[in-house]
């Protein structure tokens, strides 16, 4: 269902975004895999503004008014955006009743207004009983999640209070406090940790300004729906005001996405391919002496989805994002130059969410089993474009569930398998 928009919801409220299952799944498994983090969020825990969402950007279903609601936030992969998750219980002893969805951005930096889209599964109704329970998992997931990088055994605790005192006792240290504070985990959850962090800040700040813009039009709702009138709206920054000063919001979500940055801001691309390599590889390619693979649509984004969370998670999508690309790999069972080391390289191209093309080399070691290398190199896009001219087989990885720990592991030996059907005499 698409709202028809008053001046009011074209404030701040744009269509819902229609996932499919794909999408739905590419959530769950960056859910599973933690190339998301997940955060209670304690201010946002309030019936009142997550039934002003489902009326302005919702569809608008019934909420019964014994349910309640807790809210939770994770930081999307484009910059200043992020996820808020509420779910709806009549009893908390009991699963939820039903979760919705939001994704929330600001598509043109910090002085532009936050825009907001209900993330629609009305896919799962045309699924199975099995695949509905599956994804009926989704809210349990998100709080094994947050448990994971917060530790969350009880939902007074305050894992915010603790960061921000952390914060404030350190000026010009902040970095190498926080690297103590979370203690062995790697750089990359420490960025997740401080982005969705510093996400809990910028959702208050977003939600306060769709407040005080629905209260200076006067709360009027979208056609043929009941207003909201101005005291309800008001009513709702109430429990805001008491949790973080509004003057704050925008410095703490800039420190925070900082701290992000420091633990995680440049891609790691290693080793570098120069020409020598560039032309064994084409050359090779060229006489079909290197066979190479082509991987399925849906394959080859969830192995790409994979890569890139390890080797360079600033380069990933958000999981609505209709990736279009292609993706090509050889296996190489002995060196083929000093730089060419035994292995699986993969080659993709795609068109990124602003609507540029990108094209990467993964090489995913035999050595250690599951690392996984970025690649740099001068011929990359020569090499791809030899491999559209030419005719290579299409092949589909089988779907990888459960979604366990060892998913990059798991597509090294699937890969090989399948690249040992096609090429048992090469080497």
């Amino acid at each position: 269902m698409i709202l028809e928009k008053t001046e009011v919801c074209s404030m701040c409220f744009d269509d819902p975004i229609y996932l499919d299952r794909g999408s739905f799944e590419d959530l769950m498994v960056d859910t599973d895999q933690h190339r998301i983090c997940w955060m209670y969020h304690d201010i946002l825990s309030h019936p009142r503004i997550a039934w002003m969402f489902d009326k302005y950007a919702g569809k608008g279903t019934p909420i019964r008014e014994a349910w309640t609601t807790m809210a939770w936030v994770a930081a999307g992969y484009q910059e200043d955006s992020f996820y808020l998750l509420f779910k709806w219980y009549e009893d908390f002893c009991d699963p939820p009743q039903r979760i919705d969805l939001y994704y929330l951005q600001r598509e043109d930096g910090p002085d532009s207004e936050v825009r907001v889209r209900f993330l629609n599964r009305d896919f799962q109704a045309k699924l199975d009983r099995a695949g509905q329970d599956w994804c009926a998992t989704f809210p349990s997931r998100v709080s094994r999640n947050a448990s994971h990088f917060f530790g969350e055994t009880s939902f007074d605790s305050n894992p915010v209070g603790r960061l921000l005192q952390l914060l404030d006792a350190n000026p010009g240290r902040e970095l190498e406090c926080f690297d103590w504070h979370f203690g062995r985990r790697s750089d990359g959850e420490k960025a997740l940790l401080c982005a969705t962090v510093s996400a809990y800040f910028r959702s208050v700040q977003a939600i306060r300004e769709i407040l005080y813009s629905l209260v200076a039009s006067d709360g009027q709702a979208a056609e043929g729906r009941r207003p909201m009138h101005t005291s309800d709206l008001l009513a709702l920054l109430a429990p805001l005001s008491a949790g973080v000063e509004e003057e704050r919001l925008p410095e703490l979500g800039a420190r925070f996405q900082a701290l992000a940055d420091g633990f995680f801001g440049e891609t790691n691309r290693a080793p570098y391919l120069g020409r020598g390599a560039g032309r064994v590889l084409m050359d090779m390619t060229e006489t079909g002496e290197l066979p190479w693979l082509r991987l399925g649509l849906s394959s080859g984004r969830r192995l790409v989805r994979e890569l890139y969370g390890r080797c360079a998670p600033r380069l990933m999508w958000d999981v609505f994002f209709r990736w279009r690309g292609e993706v090509y790999y050889t296996v190489l069972r002995r060196p083929l130059a000093r730089e060419l080391q035994r292995g699986i390289y993969l080659l993709c191209r795609f068109e990124d969410p602003t609507g540029l093309d990108v094209t990467s080399l993964f090489w995913l070691e035999n050595l250690s089993v599951g690392v996984a290398h970025l690649c740099q190199g001068d011929f990359l896009e020569d090499l791809f474009d030899l491999l559209l001219s030419h005719y290579v087989r299409e092949t589909a990885l089988p779907p990888v569930r459960p979604l366990g720990e060892g998913m990059a592991s798991g597509y090294v030996y699937l890969l090989k398998e399948i690249f040992d059907q096609y090429d048992r005499g090469f080497g």
